[in-house]
């Protein structure tokens, strides 16, 4: 199982590989965990002891043992709720802080992952439709299982997507994967740039996928926005479906 489904719901690394393994073994002593996960049994104490605070974990001592057990995995739900529930309590003091005082255009450089994954939440947020244009066909194999449930909730919500790929192998691959999804459609146009770039509310979003230099540039503009919603449907008449 990808352990990247329990890390997205907030558990570390050491946390996802001990629940995993106790969901296997149902109920164990920390010297068979730790067999399993390879993990040291003084650090794996800590590792249990955060889960059970997380409500993930429970134990029982028997014959003089202490054995664990995972709980069920709907608890998974209820921590997100917790921590969202925590969130929103503090959302207000939180925005009064967070007030710019830069006059727009805001421009942010996002790197890694994690920053491409904060720009795609943020699209799905802003619900107000999702234009992509010079689409490469990378980002599945560098983000996978995100990108499938970021389609997923992008469905649910009933969120528009126009994409224009670009109308090589890879993109014209990609481009069959998503074409039928609802919400969805897709052209195709000569490559232009090895770049990716993501117009959403009043936000322009410009993505190099590689690997190496994973990393997003986004300007917070209506005007930036407006212009670049105008150049992709000019491009969008042109482009081959």
């Amino acid at each position: 199982m990808d352990k990247e489904i329990l890390t997205n719901a907030g558990l570390t690394l050491r946390e996802a590989d001990a629940y995993l393994a106790l969901l296997e073994l149902k109920e164990s002593t920390v010297s068979n965990i730790s067999k399993k996960t390879k993990e040291n049994r003084t650090h794996l104490y800590d590792t249990l002891s955060a889960l059970s605070n997380r409500g993930l974990v429970s134990s029982v001592i028997k014959n003089g043992k202490k054995y664990f057990r995972p709980a069920s995995p709907n608890k998974l739900i209820d921590y997100l709720k917790e921590r969202q529930s925590i969130v929103e309590d503090y959302l207000p003091e939180l925005n009064n802080l967070y007030k710019p005082k830069i006059i727009s255009p805001v421009v942010e450089v996002y790197d890694g992952q994690e920053g491409i994954k904060t720009i795609l939440r943020e699209v799905l947020n802003e619900n107000k439709g999702w234009l992509c244009l010079g689409s490469t066909g990378k980002s599945v194999e560098i983000i996978p299982f995100f990108l499938e449930h970021l389609h997923k909730q992008r469905i649910k919500q009933k969120m528009p997507l126009r994409v224009i790929y670009n109308d090589d192998k890879r993109g014209r691959a990609r481009g069959k994967e998503i074409e039928n999804q609802r919400y969805t459609e897709v052209r195709y146009m000569p490559k232009t740039s090895p770049s990716t770039t993501y117009v959403y509310g009043n936000n322009v979003a410009t993505i190099i996928w590689e690997k190496d230099k994973l990393v997003a540039i986004k300007i917070d503009d209506k005007d930036v926005a407006d212009a670049y919603k105008s150049y992709f449907e000019e491009l969008w008449k042109i482009a081959k479906k």
